[in-house]
Formats: structure tokens, C-alpha cells, sequence
């Protein structure tokens, strides 16, 4: 798996959601209200959009392509397939895609820093890196309470492995700013330690990996992707992949 290719993408339950712009797959259960999926995918990309590898209960929305559940599935009327259509089948194995994920985020967990991560007294967090191709950050999870900024300057075209140490992560209510030419396609939150993530009120602009941790999301949204254990809250998915680049074995 690539970690442009899900727009939320979680092992577990995925409960109380309803826009994400991109493919959505949980491996139990799902449930959507008031909902759209895949609307910002193109028209030909209509495989697999939305996928429940247990059961999969939709209220009033649409599906843009095809959906996939392997357990029992709840729908009202109110549900519409404009380029697609529901059926039982298991096209994921998410057993093999979780292990592959829990390997990746610790592989990059053991990335050595390159990068320079500063706490500042006024509560901004600003990251610094200077390396053309990745650039590496070791930052405390408890760095982001009572943060005001996330502030990252790299170069353009680059990746920012942001390594977020801690087996707990608060984020609510501060803003991010770039400069150097980066942007949120080229950057990547890993959560290797943490089990539990907490958002409020918060947009993360770039993909988060956090695949042991159960997240919490409400009242904001995510430019980029999420992969993570599972996912529970109103928080919107937004389409912005993360730029493929290899630097893992």
C-alpha cells in the first residue's frame, strides 16, 4: 500500500462520520450519516471506494464508485451510487495491509533526525530542514498541548517525516504555516508509539500514520490521509495525497 492511495484508511470501526473526499476502508465496521465518499475521486476511479470488511450502515448520502462490505449491511432508501454499486465481498486483507503498516510507521520511527524541532516559549512548534529529499523531525507528543502553530520550512518537492513520540497526542485548535516550498502533499505525521490520538476544532494538513492508535476527531478536517486503528468522529476528509517517495527498505 501506498499512503496516497486511502483517504482514511483504519483497521477497526469507523463511527460517526460523513465526508471523506477520497476511497475510505475500515476492517470492521462502518457507519455514515448525512455522508458522501469519494466525491473528489476521478470519474474512472470508481474501485473499491468505500470498503467495510465487517458491516456497513449508511443514512442519506452518496458513494462515488463501488462499495464492499464482508459482514451485514444496514442501508435506508437515501443512499445513491452514481457511479457504482454495493455488494458483499472482501477485496482487502487487512490483516496483511495492518501488519504492513505497523512495520512502516516503526521503520520510519527509526529514521535518524535531520531536521530541527524547537518548542517556543510563545507555544508555536517550528520545524526546520534543509535536505532536498526528506527531511526527518523527532518531536514530543506533548509538545502540541497548549500549541499555537505548527510551523514547517522545508524545500519544495520534499517529504517531512514528523515523528511524534508518545503513546498519547492532543491537537486543538492551532493553525499550520509553510515555507521553503513545501506543502501538505509532502508531509507525514507518524504516531509509531502512540495507541491513543485526540483532535478537536484542529485540520491536519498532511497524512497522519498512527496504526496502533485509536483516534478521536471532531469538529475539523484532514488535507491529506489517515491510517490509523480506528477512527471515531464528525471530522472531514479532505483529497490531497501524500507525494510518493521512497525511503524505506
Amino acid at each position: 500500500m501506498r499512503l496516497g492511495e486511502y483517504n482514511l484508511f483504519v483497521l477497526e470501526d469507523y463511527q460517526q462520520g460523513n465526508e471523506v473526499q477520497g476511497k475510505l476502508a475500515a476492517g470492521r465496521n462502518i457507519s455514515l450519516q448525512n455522508f458522501s465518499v469519494g466525491e473528489k475521486l476521478p470519474e474512472t476511479d470508481t474501485a473499491n471506494v468505500l470498503v467495510a470488511g465487517g458491516n456497513l450502515s449508511l443514512a442519506n448520502g452518496y458513494v462515488w464508485g463501488s462499495a464492499r462490505y464482508g459482514g451485514k449491511l444496514t442501508q435506508e432508501p437515501n443512499v445513491f451510487y452514481p457511479r457504482g454499486n454495493v455488494a458483499r465481498a472482501t477485496p482487502i486483507n487487512f490483516t496483511n495491509q495492518g501488519s504492513a503498516l505497523r512495520a512502516l510507521s516503526a521503520e520510519l520511527g527509526a529514521l535518524p533526525a535531520n531536521g530541527t524541532a524547537t518548542r517556543e516559549s510563545w507555544g508555536g512548534v517550528t520545524l526546520t530542514g534543509k535536505d532536498a529529499k526528506v527531511n526527518v523531525f523527532d518531536v514530543k507528543a506533548s509538545s502540541f498541548k497548549g500549541a499555537t502553530l505548527l510551523s514547517v520550512e522545508a524545500p519544495a518537492n520534499s517529504l517531512a517525516v514528523i515523528n511524534i513520540r508518545g503513546t498519547s497526542a492532543t491537537f486543538t485548535n492551532f493553525g499550520h504555516t509553510f515555507s521553503g516550498g513545501i506543502d501538505e502533499h509532502g508531509i507525514l505525521f507518524n504516531f509509531p508509539d502512540a495507541t491513543t490520538l485526540t483532535a478537536f476544532d484542529y485540520g491536519f494538513y498532511g497524512t497522519v500514520l498512527a496504526p496502533n492508535a485509536n483516534v478521536s476527531f471532531s469538529d475539523g478536517s484532514w488535507v491529506g490521509g489517515i491510517y490509523a486503528r480506528s477512527l471515531k468522529g464528525n471530522a472531514v476528509g479532505q483529497l490531497s495525497r501524500l507525494r510518493d517517495t521512497d525511503i524505506c527498505n
